[in-house]
């Protein structure tokens, strides 16, 4: 059984990302569904309580991505917390797409997993550590 109402969704090629979902699904002991590499999700957002958002992206992002964040509003989900791996003009140009969506957006935390594409790295301990704890935060900040 879950311990929020939550789901983690992502975006990316890189083996981080996805490794970075399964920590926090498995953390959470979140369903299957409420995990995802895809978009738009299989399973829409629906009253979750949080929304971890997680993109490897640099400058533009794809139309689904777009999309999806600008979808994201109160009723889809009541909080969001952005992962990005890339640089922070991106994390800012999705955090504005988000806000304006009108969900509440608790935090948004900039990282490189490195590589290029699917050669991107992986999550060493020090990093999970991290970004577990980084979510631990933003899941105590949900309102």
């Amino acid at each position: 059984m879950a311990l929020i109402k939550m789901r983690v969704l992502y975006d990316s090629k890189k083996k981080g990302m996805a490794q970075f979902a399964k920590v926090i699904a498995d953390k959470y002991e979140l369903s299957v569904n409420a995990t995802s590499g895809k978009f738009p999700p299989e399973y829409p957002c629906d009253k979750e309580r949080i929304v971890v958002l997680g993109l490897s992206a640099k400058g533009e992002l794809s139309d689904d991505v777009r999309r999806f964040c600008a979808e994201l509003n109160k009723t889809r989900a009541s909080n969001v917390a952005l992962l990005i791996d890339g640089d922070q003009a991106t994390a800012d140009k999705v955090a504005e797409i988000i806000k304006n969506a009108g969900t509440n957006l608790v935090g948004t935390k900039v990282i490189s997993f490195g590589g290029f594409l699917m050669f991107g790295g992986t999550l060493t301990p020090e990093l999970q550590t991290e970004l577990v704890a980084w979510v631990e935060e933003m899941v105590a900040g949900c309102k």
